[in-house]
């Protein structure tokens, strides 16, 4: 299983913010172009983001988008769910079909395997992981 674009684009863009935190605001521009990212796609990922309360944003000249908090303290996990949302239960009429109930198994593994995956996993355990396999061990691309 592979995540979705928005997933993707999202992690990325939250990595560069990651990078940069502590520095002001980076527009939307900025990240697009550092991530060779779809400017319009990312604007709407940054806003889901926002709205889940892990970026803040700041409209006018040195405005932008940055973290809400450290980046040791967002999870991997919280911007999945952020991005992708919450499977909701399906509320048909034929809820209790063998079909439903399979497919209920199904994400019931899949939410288990994610959060074996991720558990703790933090933008700050991301962005170490990513420059240990650059080789850089600092921050060598620093928007």
């Amino acid at each position: 299983m592979r995540f979705s674009k928005r997933c993707q684009y999202g992690i990325k863009a939250a990595v560069c913010l990651a990078q940069n935190h502590g520095r002001g605001y980076l527009q939307s521009r900025t990240i697009a172009e550092s991530e060779a990212l779809p400017g319009k796609f990312l604007e709407s990922i940054l806003l889901a983001l926002r709205s889940a309360d892990i970026l803040e944003s700041k409209v006018g000249a040195g405005g932008g988008y940055r973290l809400s908090r450290e980046p040791r303290a967002i999870l991997v996990s919280e911007m999945v769910e952020a991005l992708n949302g919450v499977a909701e239960d399906d509320p048909s009429p034929h809820a209790g079909t063998p079909g439903n109930a399979s497919l209920a198994v199904v994400n019931e593994r899949i939410d288990e395997a994610l959060d074996r995956a991720f558990g703790t996993l933090s933008l700050s355990d991301l962005l170490s992981i990513a420059e240990k396999r650059n080789g850089s061990g600092s921050r060598a691309q620093k928007v």
